[in-house]
């Protein structure tokens, strides 16, 4: 994309992306979509949102019953989104084009109401993708995208993300062309590829609700400590290329921001010789089984509801849990 077509995304902010491999999008999310997709979230968790003693669980991956197209959902988050990856052209909308009201919870726990802890301890550094191969150049996951649903403050279970440990993601693929399906999470991070306990940047991701804050695919992060016990809602939603990253174009001004990143982190300004050395792999994510039995549980508390109080509900999953298709 060259820069003069960039409509969405300042000097400024693609520079931050450049140098620190995310960026803030205020309000990226219109108030009315957020607060639907709000709407019953507590009757789904089955908790009373001023009873912490009810707050059986300090972090729950809730599925979705309700989706709107990502474009539809976040105009203004979706129009750097594209900038970031390219252009729309290079978006698979066929795959994970929308966003779900799959509220990802932080609820803390009382143990750490008064016990801090440095966020290279966490235990749970990561990047995303469950479904397929790990590899440099992956489309699967465009970017780490992550939506704030309520305000969230420092020490209240905000998403850390270490910006210098892209580097050392971007180095160990490069290192492994045969990728990896999953990533060693041991929580003195010896043996990731992240290897958090070399970094010494590490950000909260804070924020008002309807802010998007859009991260490089290789950005190591984790799940914080809620200590403040505020109640924190995000979603995760992916977004998919239909092809992997080219990290060897011909016009050096086709390189999408994201291609930019890699090229930076390893110092160089193409990989003319870097090639992987298995097949590309999909399958089903590891936590499709989980997310299937509270789907039952949701609906039951969903359909209760409806019943004592008159208002109907959305769900696409009144006849249970819709089968889940790897798309090859």
């Amino acid at each position: 994309m060259n820069i003069t077509e960039y409509k969405h995304l300042s000097a400024n902010q693609r520079a931050h992306f450049l140098e620190h491999g995310w960026v803030r999008i205020p309000q990226g999310v219109p108030e009315e979509n957020i607060d639907n997709f709000m709407e019953n979230v507590w009757v789904r968790l089955g908790y009373d949102p001023n009873d912490m003693s009810t707050w059986e669980k300090e972090k729950i991956h809730m599925p979705r019953h309700r989706e709107v197209p990502t474009r539809d959902f976040m105009p203004k988050a979706w129009g750097a989104m594209c900038e970031l990856l390219g252009g729309e052209d290079r978006i698979d909308n066929t795959l994970f084009e929308s966003c779900g009201d799959s509220l990802i919870v932080n609820l803390g726990l009382k143990e750490w109401e008064t016990t801090l802890i440095h966020p290279r301890d966490l235990g749970n550094w990561h990047i995303d993708g469950d479904w397929f191969t790990h590899y440099l150049d992956s489309g699967e996951q465009g970017l780490t995208v992550i939506v704030l649903f309520n305000k969230i403050v420092s020490q209240a279970g905000p998403t850390f993300v270490s910006p210098d440990g892209i580097v050392n993601v971007c180095k160990w693929l490069y290192e492994h062309p045969e990728g990896a399906a999953s990533f060693d999470r041991d929580p003195d991070g010896s043996a990731s590829i992240c290897k958090i306990q070399q970094c010494e940047k590490f950000v909260e991701l804070t924020g008002e609700a309807g802010d998007v804050i859009l991260c490089h695919p290789l950005m190591p992060h984790s799940a914080s400590k809620n200590h403040l016990r505020i109640p924190r809602f995000i979603t995760n939603p992916p977004v998919v290329l239909k092809e992997p990253l080219n990290l060897n174009r011909a016009n050096p001004c086709d390189y999408s921001l994201v291609e930019q990143k890699i090229l930076k982190s390893l110092g160089v300004s193409s990989l003319p010789d870097w090639h992987i050395t298995t097949e590309r792999r999909r399958f089903t994510p590891r936590t499709r089984a989980e997310k299937d039995a509270l789907i039952i549980q949701e609906v039951e508390r969903l359909k209760a509801h409806s019943l004592n109080t008159g208002k109907s509900f959305e769900s696409m999953h009144i006849n249970g849990p819709v089968p889940y298709q790897v798309i090859v």
